[in-house]
């Protein structure tokens, strides 16, 4: 039984078709992993880290953080009542 060239084009048609979806599907695998980004402890209902609020080093790093910042389209910060750490025996830390 032989084949008539317009069979034969269909089905050379749907090989490669199907080819083609087997070559896309194999290619879509690997990892959706995301490395894991750090969570930096806040202060209950503020944007304050807890660390800013327990030592003097912790408040200066929040801040210069913040000083870096040259967006002011950027959210408002939540504050709350979290005070940042202050010592009376640290060394001024230089800007």
């Amino acid at each position: 039984m032989t084949l008539s060239p317009t069979y034969r084009r269909a089905a050379r048609l749907a090989g490669a078709v199907l080819t083609g979806a087997a070559l896309i599907t194999a290619c879509g695998g690997g990892t959706d992993t995301v490395p894991a980004v750090p969570t930096i402890p806040v202060v209950t209902g503020t944007d304050i880290p807890v660390s800013a609020t327990t030592s003097a080093a912790g408040a200066f790093a929040f801040v210069n953080t913040l000083a870096g910042v040259a967006d002011n389209t950027a959210e408002p910060l939540t504050v709350g009542s979290a005070m940042l750490a202050t010592s009376e025996t640290d060394e001024p830390t230089a800007l």
